[in-house]
């Protein structure tokens, strides 16, 4: 049978995971992405200051992303990656560390007793943390449902949670899954993330890591399977509009007039870049995208400080009444042998220090790691660098989820790929990978090629 094309706008997760997928249905994807290298917001570089091969910011993922790992998988990438069984993690306030730690339990029982050693959290408050979480367990969701029209933060106080159980569970939860303070976010999609992450398997809530930088986890390894396997990745092309002919787009234009057919046009770039391609002036279609035009977006700044020695103990720490939020010990996750520790403080909505100059943020930030890490205050700082991500992910503020688009558009031939798009999840790899697979299934279908061998 005949090779099907279609053309991929941007290289990062979901424009890789659409590629692979539409491989293993028999379909040949070109990539175009726009900068030198791939991973789209997921990559490593090397850092000038330092030497070191560093990654833009400290990802991770949970078991219940299993798209992802299925992708790091198909990519022949397991071994770069690793699981915990169910979650544990140190959370540290007022220099009293205390775990949330689950049990060898079935099911959610596993989850549910990583309360009952938490210390953070007094009996009352896990009592009302039980509620707040069958409470949610009850609640049913929709797309239009009236939970998007307020936020996470009123809606837990409407069901028995105070300044207490928000401050040092739920918030501890929501600030760095979904990137925003939880008087931001939506109470649907923090109900959704409860749903998922606690009231699941008992390893949803496990925290999964990269074990390799990210450009290679998620590029060069995607980057192999998509070529060998009949696909083109081609980088530094930038596409300028999309070609139409008879009311169907059949390909992209790129700044250098350069036209790249294919049968059917993905865009895989984030919302604002995506609606700059859009044409103007059709018939109902204008409707369908103009919601994605109020997509907003969220920073995150990640703080690599080398200490001469080790500092912290743990692979990575949680901190509540601190500027620290997350703190992750890069040297023990990616199984470096060195003498001294990099620690990359990973800040979430992090609006109050997008602005600040280094050396503000260093003054700021080594003397946090002192007040809570006493190791710290008697090593040496070899190397210091800040990375900024101003527009890392999109925000699930009240009524996102009317601004999430279908994969499948009213344009023949055109079809979305992106976190941002509606996949039920937030702005995560998940996401992205969710949303690359769903496309794909929608070009397989439209184009009729769902009964060829797959690989």
């Amino acid at each position: 049978m005949p090779t099907r094309t279609v053309v991929i706008i941007g290289g990062g997760i979901a424009g890789l995971a659409t590629a692979v997928r539409l491989i293993q249905n028999g379909i040949r994807p070109i990539v175009l992405e726009k900068r030198p290298f791939l991973g789209g917001r997921a990559f490593s570089f090397i850092d000038k200051d330092s030497g070191e091969e560093i990654d833009n910011g400290q990802h991770v993922f949970v078991g219940a992303c299993d798209q992802f790992q299925q992708y790091i998988t198909d990519i022949g990438a397991s071994n770069q990656i690793q699981l915990e069984e169910r979650i544990g993690f140190p959370v540290l306030k007022n220099g009293k560390t205390s775990w949330l730690k689950a049990r060898k339990l079935p099911g959610v029982l596993a989850n549910l007793s990583a309360l009952l050693g938490y210390k953070h959290v007094g009996l009352t408050g896990k009592l009302r943390i039980l509620w707040g979480l069958l409470s949610i367990k009850l609640t049913r969701l929709n797309k239009n449902s009236a939970h998007d029209l307020l936020t996470f933060d009123d809606w837990l106080r409407d069901h028995a949670q105070n300044d207490e159980t928000i401050r040092n569970f739920w918030n501890l939860i929501i600030l760095p899954s979904l990137n925003d303070d939880i008087t931001g976010v939506s109470a649907h999609t923090g109900i959704e993330l409860f749903k998922v992450a606690l009231l699941g398997a008992a390893q949803n809530p496990a925290m999964g890591i990269p074990l390799a930088g990210l450009s290679t986890l998620v590029g060069e390894n995607a980057k192999n399977f998509i070529e060998s396997n009949g696909g083109e990745i081609r980088t530094g092309i930038d596409v300028e509009s999309l070609h139409i002919e008879r009311g169907q787009i059949t390909g992209v234009r790129t700044t250098g007039d350069e036209l790249i057919e294919g049968e059917a046009v993905v865009s895989a770039v984030p919302a604002a870049a995506m609606n700059s391609l859009i044409p103007g002036g059709s018939d109902g279609q204008d409707d369908f995208f103009t919601p994605a035009e109020s997509v907003r977006t969220a920073p995150i700044v990640a703080v690599h400080i080398w200490y001469d020695r080790p500092v912290l103990t743990e692979k990575f720490v949680a901190t509540l009444d601190s500027l620290l939020q997350w703190v992750f010990n890069d040297t023990d996750l990616k199984s470096r042998n060195e003498a001294g520790q990099h620690v990359v403080i990973s800040l979430s909505g992090a609006w109050e220090w997008q602005d600040r100059s280094k050396q503000e943020l260093r003054d700021i930030f080594t003397l946090e790691m002192e007040k809570a890490f006493p190791a710290a205050g008697k090593a040496k700082i070899t190397k210091f660098t800040i990375v900024k991500m101003l527009e890392a992910t999109f925000r699930v503020e009240p009524g996102s989820q009317k601004r999430r688009l279908s994969q499948r558009t009213p344009l023949p031939g055109f079809y979305l790929a992106g976190d941002w798009t509606d996949t039920g999840w937030p702005s995560t790899m998940e996401s992205a990978v969710r949303s690359g697979n769903l496309a794909a299934e929608y070009i397989v279908e439209d184009i009729r090629t769902g009964d060829q061998p797959t690989l």
